[in-house]
C-alpha cells in the first residue's frame, strides 16, 4: 500500500481539515492517509481542548485510515523539534511516500527553496541569528533576517530590493509556511505535498464571513458559549458539546503552573527545553499576581520572547520536561491510536514485510518492555503527561489512564 502523511493536531478538527485529508487523497492518489497527531499538548504550548482519543475518532471519521502520536516530547518543542518528529514518524511507516501540509502561500518551489537555504547554511544563519537576537528581537524575526543575509550574500543583490528575497520573508512570517519549511527540511524520503490553505489562517479570530474558520477561532467561540457547529463535521459539534473541554485559563492548569513555578529552582525551570535568558526570573517576580495563564503570559512577554515559546515554557515546567533529562533527537517509536480497516491492512503489512523503522506499540502494556532505555523515557513521559491531563480534566487518572486504553478502531 501506498501512504500519504498529514501531521496534525486537530484541535479541534474542523471542515478545513476534512478538505485537507480529501486534497491530499486525491492529488497524491494515496491507498491509505496516516496522521501524525499531537496528543494530550499541542505545539501552542497548551492542553488540547479534547484529549487525543476523542480526536483520533474525529481523525478517522473524517478520512485518516491510521492515527499515530507524536510524543509529547517534540509536542512541546520548536517548530523544528515538532515538524522533525512528526515527518520522522511518518517516514518511519516505511510506507509513507508524500507529506502533505497546509500552506498560506501555496507556493510549493518557494517554500523548497527557503528550507533547502535554510538547511544548507545553518551554521552561518545560526550564527547571524545570534547576533542580531543578542539586539532584543525574537528568533523567528531574527531567524527571518539572518536567511535574508545570507540568500542575499549567494546570489549577490540587495535584501531589501529583491523581489524572490522579499516574497521569502513573507513566507517567514506565515505560521502554516513556517512549519511547512521545517516538514521539507526534515524530509529524507517523502515529497512533499503543498495544499493551499483556505479561508482563514493559523491564529486567524472568528469571521463569520468566512466558510473555513481556524481552530483557535472556533475554540474560543465554544468556549464562549456560541455555536461552531456550521464549521466543524457533526461528530466534532456532538463532541463539543458533549465532551469535557479545557484550556490554559479553564480548569486548574493555572493554579498548577504558579505551584510549579513558586516551587522550581531558578536552575530546574532555565534547564526546561524553553528556558534560559533570565526566564525563570521574570516568572518567579510575575507567577503571585497574575490573575490568568493568559495575563502571566502577557506580564512577562516581551519582543524577545514570543507567546509560545513561553506557553511551551510553562507546560515543560509542569509536565517536568528537561534538557538534562530527555534526548531531544528524534521520536524512538511509532505508537498507535486509532485505525480503520485500510489502517489495518496498513499495519498489517508494515509488520509482515518489516517496513518499519522504529518499534510500533499498539499497547503500552505488553509493547514497553521490548525498548530500548531512550524510547521507555519518552513513553513513560507520554503516559505521564496523559496523567496529569486526565488529573485536570476528569479529576482522576486510574480509570482513563493510558495503560487501559486501545486504540481506537473505526470498522467501515
Amino acid at each position: 500500500m501506498k501512504a500519504a502523511g498529514i501531521t496534525a493536531e486537530y484541535n479541534p478538527l474542523h471542515n478545513g481539515h476534512v478538505y485537507h485529508i480529501e486534497e491530499t487523497r486525491r492529488i497524491t492518489g494515496c491507498d491509505a492517509v496516516v496522521a501524525a497527531m499531537s496528543g494530550d499538548y499541542v505545539q501552542r504550548g497548551e492542553p488540547a481542548v479534547m484529549d487525543k482519543w476523542v480526536r483520533t475518532e474525529h481523525a478517522l471519521k473524517s478520512g485518516a485510515d491510521l492515527v499515530v502520536e507524536i510524543p509529547v516530547l517534540f509536542c512541546l518543542g520548536n517548530a523544528g523539534q515538532y515538524a522533525d518528529a512528526a515527518v520522522r514518524t511518518l517516514e518511519a511507516t516505511g510506507k509513507v511516500t508524500h507529506i502533505s501540509f497546509g500552506s498560506e502561500s501555496g507556493e510549493k518551489d518557494s517554500l523548497v527553496r527557503v528550507a533547502r537555504t535554510l538547511k544548507e547554511n545553518e551554521d552561518a544563519i545560526a550564527d547571524t541569528v545570534r547576533s542580531i537576537r543578542s539586539m532584543g528581537f525574537s528568533y523567528p524575526a531574527a531567524r527571518a533576517r539572518a536567511y535574508a543575509e545570507v540568500r542575499a550574500g549567494i546570489k549577490g543583490t540587495d535584501p531589501d530590493s529583491d523581489p524572490e528575497i522579499l516574497g521569502d520573508l513573507r513566507i517567514l512570517e506565515q505560521a502554516n509556511d513556517i512549519l511547512g519549511i521545517e516538514y521539507i527540511k526534515a524530509m529524507a524520503d517523502a515529497e512533499p505535498v503543498v495544499i493551499r490553505r483556505e479561508g482563514a489562517g493559523y491564529g486567524d479570530p472568528y469571521d463569520e464571513r468566512l466558510a473555513y474558520q481556524s481552530s483557535s477561532a472556533i475554540r474560543a467561540q465554544t468556549l464562549d458559549g456560541r455555536n461552531t457547529s456550521r464549521y466543524v463535521p457533526d461528530h466534532t459539534a456532538r463532541s463539543m458539546k458533549e465532551c469535557h473541554l479545557t484550556g490554559p485559563d479553564r480548569d486548574s492548569w493555572f493554579d498548577i503552573l504558579r505551584f510549579a513555578v513558586l516551587s522550581a529552582e531558578t536552575e530546574v525551570i532555565e534547564d526546561c527545553p524553553s528556558g534560559g535568558e533570565g526566564l525563570a526570573s521574570l516568572m518567579k517576580a510575575n507567577a503571585g499576581s497574575s490573575a490568568s495563564w493568559t495575563d502571566f503570559i502577557r506580564l512577562i512577554k516581551s519582543k524577545r520572547y514570543t507567546y509560545t515559546r513561553l506557553s511551551r515554557l510553562c507546560m515543560q515546567l509542569i509536565l517536568g520536561i528537561s534538557r538534562s533529562r530527555y534526548d531531544m533527537n528524534g521520536p524512538a517509536y511509532i505508537r498507535v491510536l486509532g485505525f480503520n480497516n485500510r489502517g489495518r491492512e496498513l499495519l498489517a503489512e508494515m509488520r509482515d514485510d518489516g517496513s518499519a523503522s522504529l518499534p510500533v506499540i499498539m499497547n503500552v502494556n505488553k509493547n514497553a518492555g521490548d525498548l530500548d532505555q531512550k524510547a521507555k523515557d519518552l513513553l513513560q513521559l507520554d503516559l505521564h503527561a496523559a496523567d496529569i491531563y486526565n488529573l485536570v480534566t476528569k479529576g482522576e487518572t486510574d480509570r482513563y489512564s493510558d495503560h487501559r486504553h486501545s486504540p481506537v478502531i473505526m470498522e467501515e
